[in-house]
């Protein structure tokens, strides 16, 4: 999964409500789009961009897909904000420490 794609596809409202709704269960595609007021070919190209951004995996259950989490599919996009939060925390630091000394000097 690249960092880019996981972004791109959370970017979107319906994608990210998507992605809290199969948190809670997983879900045929048409339970999903049951819940928003969008067309289900709409929903499918949001499952799709989930699909390929590796953050929803698909399950074929008869004749119908099972849609859930992937284990671990944001773990790179999580290890990429942690990284980069520590980043920022030591630019911060290091200007609190600049405009301290300023006042004081």
């Amino acid at each position: 999964m690249s960092v880019d794609l996981a972004f791109a596809a959370l970017a979107d409202p319906t994608r990210r409500k998507v992605v809290g709704f199969l948190g809670s269960r997983p879900m045929r595609a048409g339970e999903v789009a049951s819940l928003f007021p969008v067309s289900r070919p709409a929903v499918s190209k949001h499952l799709r961009v989930l699909l390929e951004a590796g953050l929803v995996q698909v399950e074929k259950v008869g004749r119908t897909q099972v849609y859930r989490l992937r284990p671990g599919g944001i773990s790179e996009a999580r290890r990429w904000m942690e990284e980069s939060g520590r980043l920022w925390d030591t630019a911060l630091e290091a200007f609190r420490r600049h405009v301290e000394k300023e006042v004081e000097g």
